[in-house]
This record gives structure tokens, sequence and C-alpha cells, in this order.
């Protein structure tokens, strides 16, 4: 089941940029190691350029003035972030941080701006990333209206299952865990942490999902393909 439109995803920017394009691109990059929690950048403030993310998984979220969290996207290794507001010069809109022990590359504005300025190849890749963005912020805005807690925790489940799966010989590996808190689960599809949790009773009876300490797990195909089924119905 195709579901790539309604989350945020991005080919390994390393795989579209020629040997010289990367040289230049990571002469000045710094690759630090993070542990869970850390906040990479803060809402309201300039970027001071882009970050690579080689191991780990990363939250975007924006919170209001009375604290109220929405996590707006999960990136996974590989995926290119935060470059939206230093292409547009304007402060971040969003905040960034460590769901897990990560691995990231910072690239500096400067250099990340060279790049862009001499490599057809790179501005044609940012486009491509934009536009799918756009297509999953309607998507998004569309689901978060018209849609039940259930449906979206039932899609969100199938997205989260393909930011932390994993393929070994081109084929999935199960069971499927998902290691993501019940709070940051309730800020993905924007409901209270009481409401996702009976939500996530009822889902566990239907046997459309299990669990293992606090992780969230899809059994194999059959169950996999059970909540399919269900999201096939409204989206």
């Amino acid at each position: 089941m195709d579901i790539s439109s309604f989350y945020f995803t991005c080919a390994p920017i390393d795989e579209s940029l020629r040997e010289q394009e990367k040289t230049l691109l990571y002469a000045n990059s710094i690759e630090t190691r993070y542990g869970r929690g850390v906040r990479l950048f803060e809402e309201g403030t300039y970027p001071k350029g882009v970050f690579i993310l080689k191991k780990g998984r990363v939250k975007i979220s924006q919170s209001d003035a009375n604290g109220w969290e929405q996590i707006i996207a999960i990136h996974g290794a590989g995926e290119l972030f935060g470059y939206r507001p230093l292409l547009s010069g304007e402060t971040y809109p969003v905040s960034g941080t460590t769901l897990e022990p990560c691995t990231i590359v910072f690239v500096p504005k400067k250099d990340f701006q060279k790049v862009l300025e001499s490599s057809a190849v790179l501005s044609n890749v940012l486009l491509k990333y934009l536009s799918h963005e756009f297509t999953v912020w309607v998507n998004t805005i569309s689901i978060m209206a018209r849609t039940t807690v259930r449906e979206r925790l039932l899609l969100t489940i199938l997205i989260l299952a393909k930011k932390y799966s994993h393929v070994a010989d081109n084929r999935l590996t199960w069971p499927i865990r998902i290691g993501l808190s019940k709070a940051d689960l309730a800020c993905l599809i924007g409901t209270s942490s009481e409401t996702l949790a009976r939500t996530l009773k009822v889902i566990k009876q239907e046997r459309l999902i299990t669990s293992r300490g606090r992780s969230l797990e899809i059994s194999g195909h059959e169950q996999l393909a059970s909540i399919e089924k269900h999201v096939s119905v409204f989206i």
C-alpha cells in the first residue's frame, strides 16, 4: 500500500550528488553523536546550516504559548532537514529534537549555499523535496480535519512502520518495533494522552497491533495487511 504522500521522506542526498559536489558540501561539515532528547534547533531562531541524519530519528515539532506540542514529522537515517528556512531566509517555524541516540552531520550555511549555487542537481533535488512536502502538508491538513483519532492513529502506525522497519536481503524483518513514546505518539496524531491510551487499548483488543514493553509491534505481514485494509477505507 502506497502511503508516501502522507509522510516526509527523501532519498539520501549523497546518492544524488556528484563526488565533486559532495566534497564541497562536506568540506567544513561536523559529524556529531547526540543522545536522546537533544534540541538541535529552536523555533524562532535563524538557521546556521542544514542537517543530514546518518543514524537515528529526529522529531520536528511546534509548540504553542500553552506548551501544547504538535509533532509535524519524524526524520530517519539518510534524510536532509532544516533547509527550508535557510532557503527562504526566515526563522525556523519548528524545533528539531532527537528521539533516540543519533549521528548527525551539520553542514554550515555558506557551504550549503555554495554548492546550491553551482549544482543544478542539488537544486532539482530540493525542488522535488519541497514539492513532495507540499503534497504531504495538504494531505495532513485534510486527514486531521476529517478523520477520527482511531483513523489517524492507524495511518500513523503505518507511517511509523515505514520509518522503523528494517530490510535485510530485500525482505522486511519482523516484528516491526515502533519505539516512540506514548506522549510523542499523541502529539503526532493531535490528541491527548488519555484519548490515545483508550484508542490503543481498543486496537490491541482487535489484534491490529501488539506491544512489548514501551514499544508497539507489528508482528508480521498478516497484521500489517489488516491495518492497511482499515486505512484504505478513508485515505
